[in-house]
């Protein structure tokens, strides 16, 4: 389960940054969007399967959460990498599972202000495949 703290900042924080490795083992910060339901944090690629961060997790390298704004990794993903970090597992969740309608819903609530061509495409069928459980 993720921690109190980590849950509030996904949660809280518009942007976030996700920490992968690259496959030569160097972190990456990128900058995404976040949800909470019932507790229970996820995240979402809008790139699906495609996006960098979705393929080092789905190649089973680690990912953690830098524990600051995201924002900074917007401006500058090298100091996002700065931020103290938490680790995470992220676990898959299937496209047809019945939390994906909560969590598109929770999005949709929680960006309401963004563009909405950038809600759409987290909306897609290949967004839905790249959805995944912070524990």
């Amino acid at each position: 389960m993720a921690s109190d703290e980590l849950v509030t900042l996904l949660d809280e924080t518009e942007v976030v940054a996700i920490v992968t490795r690259k496959q030569n083992g160097d972190p990456l910060a990128t900058p995404i969007w976040s949800m909470v339901v019932d507790g229970v944090p996820y995240i979402r690629s809008a790139y699906g399967e495609t996006g960098w961060w979705c393929r080092h997790v789905r190649a089973g390298r680690p990912a953690a959460f830098a524990l600051g704004d995201g924002a900074v990794a917007e401006a500058d993903r090298a100091a996002a990498l700065e931020l103290p970090r938490a680790d995470v597992t992220l676990t898959p969740i299937a496209p047809d599972d019945e939390v994906q309608r909560a969590i598109s819903e929770e999005m949709q609530r929680k960006y309401a202000g963004a563009p909405r061509s950038s809600i759409d495409v987290m909306l897609t069928d290949g967004a839905l495949g790249a959805t995944f459980r912070v524990s």
